[in-house]
């Protein structure tokens, strides 16, 4: 069995910032946000860097753990595991087939191991969500093909992390592909200060980024 968290959430009415308001009734279908972790950490401690933003505005959230039972090793480095993004779809599904899943607003989130993952398998993520968030990591994918939809990235990174240069080429590969890049730095910022950006109140400024990047063909 895979390891996860899933939180199931209703719209609060307390709002993080005066503009926020819930974005979702209980009766509607809700956007979900998949978290992938970084190196040495759990689903359940990445999870918790989302959860008050996920929350407020009524979306719902899967954080994945690295699948040890599959090969991925005891850190956690989902980028060393490399495994097929097929394993992460069906985990998607799983989810939408017991809730009311919006298939046009799900979105992908990977922190620095898990960011990096997510580069090395770009071109394929558009099969399933509509835009994704690398955080504190990325590498462009090996092959040059481009993704074959429109899928829109947000990049929080600083460029005192030592592998700033590779999420710069992986933006590179976005934008000669044609896709809608929004590029957040953080000037001085290492590793440990990018993953300190990711305060309450900027998750929500990505969530609320996220939520203008629908999907008009949506599988199902």
């Amino acid at each position: 069995m895979f390891a996860a968290v899933v939180a199931i959430v209703r719209a609060d009415v307390t709002a993080l910032a005066p503009t926020v308001k819930p974005a979702v009734a209980e009766a509607d279908l809700a956007p979900l946000l998949v978290v992938l972790h970084g190196n040495n950490e759990t689903a359940t401690e990445r999870g918790e860097k989302w959860r008050e933003a996920v929350e407020r505005r009524g979306w719902k959230l899967l954080a994945l753990d690295c699948p040890r039972e599959l090969g991925c090793n005891d850190d956690g480095e989902w980028y060393v595991w490399n495994g097929s993004s097929h394993w992460i779809f069906e985990r998607v599904r799983e989810l939408a087939r017991k809730d009311r899943i919006d298939p046009a607003r799900v979105y992908l989130a990977g922190w620095s191991g898990g960011a990096t993952y997510i580069g090395k398998r770009m071109s394929e993520w558009p099969r399933v969500f509509a835009a994704v968030v690398l955080h504190g990591g990325g590498v462009p994918p090996r092959t040059e093909r481009c993704p074959d939809r429109i899928l829109p990235a947000y990049f929080l990174v600083g460029d005192e992390n030592p592998a700033h240069g590779a999420a710069k080429r992986l933006r590179a590969y976005m934008e000669e592909c044609n896709q809608p890049v929004r590029w957040d730095l953080l000037p001085g910022a290492n590793h440990a200060q990018e993953d300190a950006a990711l305060t309450p109140v900027k998750a929500d400024e990505i969530l609320r980024w996220l939520a203008s990047q629908q999907r008009v063909d949506a599988w199902s």
